[in-house]
């Protein structure tokens, strides 16, 4: 961390007139609880030692000035024009930070700072809200902000959601800010509450196993969604106090899934099931039961696979190779889908062996080379 804080101000080249503050926010790994938490639903991630970091200081201006180290690409904007383009490509994410801290009512001005990342982009650990997150932590430790926890979170949920028009949920900016090292954190996306459960089991290490294949889920995402709301707006026929699929029980969802169209009753069951199985995992997780964990794993990536239909044949290969891989307690594909990666959970002294095996098998049965990543469980978003 202390080598890529020092790389990272080496380029921060811009003329430095007042103390440089560096942050860093993580990307994240989610356990179990996919395409739940749009839903209002329940979701059990964790935030992961790749991140973001952000070097910067004011510059007395009301210009935006960014480089990026892994693009080697400068960026400047004003404050004065936050409109998106989506030909500004990553920009975008800075504008909306920007845009939202002022209509809410938070006072900046210019900044001239570096970035550097490691977070696999494509990968489903959250690339975007490692980078909303930290240039929102920027912000407020270079402007006296004292923005709470939980503002930040919605003004990097924001930038994403309606200024990028990305239909996700709010868990990525939450655990991006909230993480706990060595602890998932168990999230209700629709009161906001969390809880942090810790990994009781030191031995066991979260590993990343990625398809190669680059995640094409937005358009898919959005359909899904889209479909998600249909099937709510149906439901309330029936009982008007449903808001969200949140608020579908297993057993009204059994009773009423007659009358829903076959795509939107298999969408619904993934998501009812699935939150079912968030509670199911924290329990698990509460009481070190890692064989129930691991099982509730494959069943929600057998959901996703078959009822929400985002899984491709390079996560099921992987996940399949993991599920025969001695030492692994459980895996499935995560993110949005339609690529990405797998996370499993692993006997720490049967990682090395996983990804050998990987790394012979997956290129083989795909004609694609993999890649994968060891994570410890970090902390959220911090100054360093």
């Amino acid at each position: 961390m202390e080598q890529r804080k020092e790389a990272v101000l080496k380029n921060l080249k811009f003329p430095v007139k007042d103390e440089i503050r560096v942050a860093v926010a993580p990307g994240r790994v989610n356990l179990i609880g996919e395409h739940t938490d749009y839903n209002m639903g329940f979701v059990l991630p964790c935030a992961v030692d790749k991140d973001m970091m952000v070097a910067a200081v004011p510059n007395e201006t009301d210009t935006i000035n960014l480089y990026s180290m892994n693009l080697d690409n400068s960026i400047s904007f004003s404050l004065k024009d936050l409109q998106f383009n989506a030909s500004d490509g990553w920009i975008n994410y800075a504008k909306g930070i920007c845009f939202y801290l002022l209509e809410k009512g938070y006072n900046i001005g210019g900044i001239d700072g570096v970035l550097h990342g490691t977070v696999p982009i494509g990968s489903g650990m959250s690339s975007s809200a490692a980078l909303e997150v930290s240039i929102g932590y920027i912000f407020h430790l270079l402007f006296n902000l004292n923005i709470p926890p939980l503002d930040l979170i919605k003004i990097a949920f924001l930038a994403e959601n309606q200024f990028m028009g990305v239909a996700c949920g709010i868990m990525d900016q939450y655990v991006s800010v909230r993480g706990v090292e060595n602890n998932f954190l168990f999230i209700d996306c629709k009161s906001l509450d969390y809880e942090a459960i810790e990994l009781q089991n030191q031995g066991i290490q979260v590993v990343i196993l990625h398809t190669n294949v680059k995640r094409a889920a937005a358009s898919a995402l959005n359909k899904r969604k889209n479909e998600c709301l249909e099937a709510v707006s149906l439901f309330q026929k029936y009982d008007p106090s449903i808001n969200a699929l949140r608020d579908v029980s297993v057993d009204f969802f059994e009773k009423q899934k007659k009358n829903l169209p076959p795509i939107l009753s298999k969408r619904v069951q993934h998501v009812v099931y699935e939150n079912q199985r968030v509670l199911d995992a924290k329990k698990a997780l509460k009481a070190n039961d890692l064989d129930a964990l691991g099982t509730l794993m494959y069943k929600s990536h057998k959901s996703l696979a078959e009822l929400y239909e985002v899984s491709i044949k390079e996560l099921d290969t992987m996940v399949e190779i993991a599920r025969n891989a001695p030492g692994v307690i459980g895996a499935r594909m995560m993110g949005a889908g339609l690529g990405g990666a797998v996370v499993c959970l692993v006997e720490q002294e049967h990682v090395d062996k996983l990804i050998s095996e990987v790394f012979f098998r997956y290129p083989k049965l795909t004609n694609k080379q993999p890649l994968s990543y060891v994570c410890k469980i970090s902390d959220g978003v911090r100054e360093i």
